[in-house]
């Protein structure tokens, strides 16, 4: 499901999704390829309720960042399942997806380790 984000931040879209995502299930690759083909450019992806990700998800994401990328623009990934940053972590990714506790936290650039006391980082 994808909607406009609210909070005074125009253009930011969020694409939200639930439950296992995997190679058989490509609901977020078909939802980032709309996206970038409307040629958005400010994606928040929204993890929060998603307890599983392979390797086809990561492909998504980071295809979508290149072309986000290339129009500077962003892709900012929300999660807190621990497994989810532990394939990131894994893949290299950690830099290009830094954690975000909320779609608001993403929109406004803020990472996890920001509320935790570290050092405020931006986004991707």
């Amino acid at each position: 499901m994808t909607s406009e984000a609210g909070l005074g931040e125009p253009g930011v879209v969020v694409a939200e999704v639930s439950g296992e995502l995997d190679a058989a299930d490509n609901k977020l690759e078909a939802e980032l390829q709309v996206l970038l083909a409307r040629s958005e450019s400010h994606i928040v992806v929204d993890l929060t309720n998603v307890t599983f990700i392979d390797s086809s998800v990561v492909r998504a994401l980071v295809v979508a960042h290149r072309t986000v990328a290339a129009r500077s623009g962003w892709v900012r990934v929300v999660y807190t399942h621990h497994l989810i940053g532990r394939v990131i972590e894994i893949c290299g990714l950690r830099d290009v997806f830094p954690q975000y506790a909320s779609v608001e936290c993403a929109i406004r650039g803020t990472t996890t380790l920001h509320a935790h006391g570290g050092t405020e980082l931006g986004g991707s």
